[in-house]
């Protein structure tokens, strides 16, 4: 069971090479099971290969990764997602021609839930009056947030969201900032992998911050976006990137 007596997900020691370059160096990091932590860092810092580890799409050279108490390193995404893990995609990953409700069936399919809940959770992501319609007429912003929803309804332990708001207009970005601190603050432990230092300071509860590889700093938002070495990694690009 989750709680308060250890943390819902963490990664102890990881490291990842390829060859003889290290993408990532001894990185470990915990998540609490109400917590929102972001990471951040500029390009090459080594998030996308965090990223492919957490969902499994990688196995690390060393470490462990660790959900509600369970080693998982070495199981593929699709286990991981039976035991808790839910994520989204930097770039959506919809089927053209169906529509969202069937997207929501899809996200249960061979899962205990029933419409009713399938229903409510839409209407409180604002998509319920677009449930029969084809995800291809979305907007970018509805299409994050439905891909966003197809995760929550799983009721997953712990959700990696992936630049929820890439390619997002400034009134979705707002949106989808709103929809995090409503529906997930609290509720479940969440890393949020983001370039937006708006998205950062307005959701999260932690950051980590990796540079080369490896963990550079980590802390409170307004701790960790005062330190000087943030400040140089970020020089001259406010997107982080």
């Amino acid at each position: 069971m989750s709680g308060t007596s250890h943390p819902v997900f963490s990664v102890e020691g990881v490291s990842k090479s390829f060859g003889v370059f290290n993408a990532l160096t001894d990185v470990s990091l915990s998540v609490r099971h109400d917590e929102i932590r972001a990471i951040i860092g500029p390009n090459g810092a080594g998030k996308t290969t965090f990223v492919n580890i957490v969902s499994g799409v990688y196995r690390p050279s060393k470490g462990r990764v660790i959900l509600d108490g369970a080693d998982i390193t070495g199981l593929p995404p699709q286990k991981r997602a039976r035991l808790g893990l839910a994520r989204t995609f930097q770039i959506a990953s919809l089927f053209r021609g169906m529509t969202i409700a069937e997207h929501m069936e899809l996200a249960v399919r061979g899962r205990d839930t029933d419409r009713h809940e399938r229903t409510e959770l839409l209407d409180r992501m604002g998509l319920s009056a677009f449930a029969d319609r084809d995800v291809q007429t979305l907007s970018h912003g509805d299409q994050r947030i439905l891909e966003m929803a197809m995760a929550m309804v799983l009721k997953p332990k712990f959700l990696l969201l992936d630049e929820p708001t890439a390619g997002m207009s400034v009134a979705e970005t707002d949106r989808m900032i709103r929809l995090i601190g409503d529906r997930l603050r609290g509720k479940v432990g969440v890393i949020i992998v983001e370039h937006d230092m708006s998205v950062v300071t307005q959701t999260s509860d932690q950051v980590t911050v990796l540079a080369a590889g490896a963990v550079a700093t980590s802390g409170t938002p307004d701790i960790v976006l005062r330190d000087p070495l943030v400040k140089e990694l970020y020089l001259g690009s406010a997107a982080g990137h």
